[in-house]
């Protein structure tokens, strides 16, 4: 870190007891009483029966979800958007928040020190963390997003979720779920993109993509794509045409017909792979100017991160690594902050947000078509094998012989039972757990399991 740049500020860690206990690395404190400089977290949780069972407090949400909340509104603050303040605590919905107090203080003051050893600081959001210590890995202290966009590209897609083998059954043997190694932070610090001057070039005849991509240059193509009838599985989406925080649906991925779009070169080879046969229009190659891979350092960092800290402490860090895709697609953010008066909650609908000097949604899709190429050709691989799988992950049977499309995919668990109830909804009992973990979307951590039991009891009974 060059010298003219300032020292983060150094900020002490707080975990949330109760609503009038802190737990600080000097010993428990009053909140009442807690320090400027202290940043104060708490999981879901502890907020969840503050909030919810107690009715004590305020919170600010993002989208639906809680991500702050605080005891009370400081003086003259009332009717007005959320702003920073020492009282105010910062809620993680992770599934793998530690029980113990001490745990969960030890592992953010190690994910703390990591992050201010680089000049980084964790002031805000995890996101933002992750943007500091992105900006003290920029060489020339000056980061630039295209000037120019490519038409069509107005917001990201995000991952692809693949329908599972059967609904509502349970699956028994040797299951294995693989995933793919870090695979936004990884790609992301692979990448040639952005810095002063980069912009999108618009080319008119198909050229060498392929060693582009190698190389690390990002390239959209638009198309028109006749798809391969004898695939159950579709390897291109349809495009949203307007961005939408929660979506209703899923994306569509078509199995059969003609389909006009733009896409990642990855995604239109994965089709063309699978037999589709692709009607080239145009295509866009992202010129990056200056160093190039202005990401590297950055993701050498998180490496480090994800590789010495232990517990909790490592999940913070590979989170770090994830959420700076976030950074660059963020866009509207529809924000509330809620309290009560007396027992009616009342709300404050705060003006739609942006960060237009961070955001890229080029770059937030170009990773997220890049994944879910990679998923599909897992998917196809994998073939009566698979029995569940979503944005970077897959559930399959374990075949003799059978090994991953690349280098890129480990294994993440192994069960020898898992239970479905839809493509998103599912328990597995992991190795050496006599527990089971649940996954149910859309659900706090502390309802998952009745959610799941009822649900599952339901269709048993019928």
């Amino acid at each position: 870190m060059s010298s003219n740049k300032k020292a983060p500020i150094h900020l002490e860690i707080g975990i949330l007891l109760d609503e009038n206990t802190v737990l600080t690395e000097h010993g428990e404190c009053s909140y009442d009483r807690i320090l400027s400089d202290t940043k104060i977290y708490a999981s879901k949780k502890i907020i969840d029966e503050i909030w919810q069972k107690k009715k004590i407090g305020e919170v600010l949400k993002y989208d639906g979800e809680i991500s702050k909340w605080r005891k009370r509104t400081p003086d003259g603050w009332k009717h007005t958007t959320w702003k920073n303040h020492k009282s105010e605590v910062s809620v993680s919905s992770s599934r793998s928040f530690p029980e113990e107090p001490n745990v969960a203080l030890e592992a953010y003051s190690d994910w703390r020190d990591w992050i201010e050893s680089y000049g980084g600081s964790i002031a805000g959001t995890y996101s933002s963390a992750s943007w500091s210590l992105f900006k003290t890995t920029i060489r020339d202290g000056v980061w630039e997003t295209p000037f120019n966009g490519v038409p069509g590209i107005g917001h990201p897609l995000g991952g692809r979720l693949l329908p599972c083998k059967k609904e509502r059954a349970a699956f028994e043997g040797d299951i294995i779920q693989w995933d793919l190694y870090a695979a936004y932070s990884r790609r992301l610090g692979s990448l040639q993109f952005g810095g002063v001057g980069s912009r999108w070039i618009e080319v008119n005849k198909w050229i060498n993509f392929d060693r582009m991509v190698e190389r690390g240059i990002c390239v959209y193509i638009e198309a028109e794509i006749t798809l391969n009838e004898s695939r159950t599985l579709g390897p291109l989406p349809i495009r949203r045409k307007e961005y939408h925080p929660r979506p209703i649906s899923n994306l569509s991925f078509p199995i059969s017909g003609t389909i006009h779009g733009i896409w990642t070169y990855e995604e239109c080879r994965t089709a063309i792979e699978s037999g589709a046969i692709i009607k080239f229009k145009r295509g866009y190659y992202h010129h990056a100017t200056g160093r190039k891979y202005h990401h590297d350092d950055w993701y050498r960092i998180i490496q480090e991160g994800r590789e010495n800290l232990n517990g909790y402490a490592r999940t913070l860090a590979k989170q770090t690594g994830n959420s700076l895709w976030g950074r660059y697609a963020m866009r509207i953010r529809p924000s509330k902050t809620v309290w009560r008066e007396g027992n009616k909650r009342v709300w404050v609908k705060h003006p739609v947000r942006t960060l237009k000097r961070n955001q890229c949604m080029e770059l937030a899709d170009q990773l997220c078509g890049k994944i879910r190429s990679d998923l599909y050709r897992f998917a196809i691989s994998a073939n009566d094998c698979l029995i569940q799988g979503n944005t970077d992950g897959a559930w399959i049977e374990y075949e003799r012989g059978w090994l991953p499309p690349n280098d890129d995919w480990r294994i993440k668990h192994r069960t020898n039972r898992i239970e479905i109830l839809d493509d998103a909804t599912y328990r597995y009992w992991a190795d050496g757990e006599k527990d089971p973990t649940y996954v149910v979307p859309g659900i706090s951590s502390e309802w998952t399991e009745k959610v799941f039991d009822r649900r599952w009891n339901e269709y048993a009974a019928a």
